[in-house]
């Protein structure tokens, strides 16, 4: 009998896989012979089926393996397309945050890694900011009427016939069809227990504020107040002298203060410190540390003057925002800067305003400790003070005398038509009257067609037909940088 080692088969699976050699057929005889060839045959069949079957798994391996290789090179190729756009990010994509964090209420921005993109950020729908005096308040309460106009967000708006410095909130004077709103920010003492019944508390609103050194600010309030006015002396300083030999037992016998509004103390008294139940309280240190432990727990940050630009771009990554919504254009800038230099009448403001130091020094420290949570911080910080100088150029071409004897803009022929550039130029009052005349179902038609013709020979401000019509979701960002 032929064993099957003897038989020749094409393993090829173009020719017959039953085929058997002659020398094999020669070599058998007799029906013992059929019979091995046969059996040998049908080895044979299933001996090909298998080599064809290994062929077959062995092609799709090879395939698999070319697969993989081919897929790991694409990924590589979009993983370093991706790094590269990441770095060439500084050339300012205005859409995105360098450096955006994803916001933690008990953990302070603790997320800063750089890895994390703007999109897992959740910008805030609600915000509290107490606007204090003398501070660049006016620039952030600019910032944040933009904000809520380009993102459809409502501002919780309110008005008196006078100033609403240190006037206590009330519901009646909200706008008639508004009796809750997405962001507060108009000059008012803090009253929390008002605004989180005024303010939409879900998601929780964002609270936050600036304060500033009180010397300096004492100095600047005193000015531009026109103070001297009250006191009148041949420099400020000795206008200055006039006005605290006549209060020297502030705090001391009284808090009472002729004259001193939005001047002495203004920090807190904006936060909401009580001054007649600290005059009346025992424990007066007590008193200013329970105030300052409270105000730590409600607001989320504090920014600081001395660090303006530093403080917009902490507030850029806590609250997830752009470069857009941060931009600013520098104005009401004093025409005439005088300096105090006097060491005695610096300790004596000092001392005065020796509420507000406490204050200071607190929120100072509290600043820069979140400050150093923030890894690259101050290369953003560089980016953008390059990004809101181009935005300067596009939008200004030189100053005039304006508000309260304070330098205003002069806007270029593209600032004059864009949105952006005509609201960071227009104070605070009259946007939010044109607001409130836009929102206030109160507001009458004929009150309404009067306000579409004024302002109109002003060209370097909004007026009332411009906030009802011009586009407000231009990027001014890649407009002044020419990322266009």
């Amino acid at each position: 009998m032929v064993g099957a080692s003897h038989l020749s088969v094409n393993r090829y699976p173009d020719t017959d896989p039953g085929y058997v050699s002659d020398g094999a057929m020669g070599k058998s005889s007799g029906s013992g012979g059929l019979t091995s060839i046969k059996r040998s045959s049908s080895y044979v069949k299933l001996s090909v089926m298998y080599d064809r079957t290994l062929n077959q798994i062995l092609t799709v391996l090879r395939r698999i393996k070319c697969l993989t290789y081919v897929t790991l090179l694409v990924t590589l190729v979009i993983l370093l397309l991706y790094l590269t756009q990441d770095l060439t990010a500084v050339s300012i994509t205005a859409s995105q945050t360098i450096i955006p964090v994803v916001y933690q209420r008990d953990g302070h921005g603790a997320h800063n890694n750089p890895n994390f993109h703007a999109q897992f950020c959740q910008k805030p729908r609600n915000i509290i900011f107490t606007k204090t005096h003398k501070t660049g308040s006016s620039t952030i309460s600019n910032i944040l009427l933009r904000y809520g106009e380009v993102n459809n967000l409502s501002q919780l708006l309110y008005s008196y016939r006078t100033s609403t410095e240190y006037k206590k909130l009330l519901a009646r004077r909200l706008i008639t069809n508004r009796q809750i709103g997405n962001i507060f920010a108009q000059h008012a003492t803090y009253d929390m227990d008002f605004l989180r019944e005024h303010v939409y508390g879900s998601p929780p609103p964002r609270i936050f504020t600036i304060i500033r050194n009180p010397v300096s600010q004492f100095v600047s309030g005193f000015s531009f107040f026109e103070k001297p006015k009250l006191y009148p002396a041949p420099t400020l300083q000795s206008s200055i002298q006039l006005f605290l030999d006549s209060h020297s037992t502030y705090l001391k016998d009284t808090w009472f203060c002729r004259n001193c509004d939005r001047l002495v103390n203004a920090n807190s008294l904006d936060m909401g410190f009580r001054f007649d139940r600290y005059m009346a309280s025992d424990d007066k240190n007590g008193f200013v540390e329970d105030f300052l432990a409270e105000k730590t727990g409600e607001y989320e940050l504090v920014l600081i003057t001395e660090y303006f630009d530093l403080s917009l771009v902490l507030l850029k990554r806590r609250m997830c925002l752009t470069y857009n919504d941060i931009v600013y254009l520098r104005s009401l800038e004093r025409i005439r800067k005088e300096t105090v230099d006097d060491s005695g009448i610096l300790a004596r403001i000092t001392e005065i305003q020796k509420i507000d130091m406490k204050l200071y020094e607190h929120f100072n420290r509290t600043f820069w400790e979140e400050i150093e949570k923030e890894d690259g911080i101050f290369e953003d910080l560089r980016i953008f003070q390059q990004i809101n100088s181009k935005v300067q150029e596009y939008c200004v071409q030189g100053k005039k005398i304006g508000y309260m004897n304070t330098y205003e803009n002069r806007l270029t022929d593209a600032g004059k038509e864009n949105y952006h550039c005509l609201a960071m130029n227009t104070r605070c009052l009259p946007f939010s009257t044109f607001l409130q005349a836009r929102d206030d179902e109160k507001v009458s038609d004929e009150t309404r067609a009067g306000l579409l013709e004024e302002g109109l020979d002003n060209p370097d401000s909004l007026n009332f037909r411009q906030i009802l019509t011009l586009n407000r979701h231009t990027d001014i960002v890649k407009l002044a940088t020419g990322h266009v």
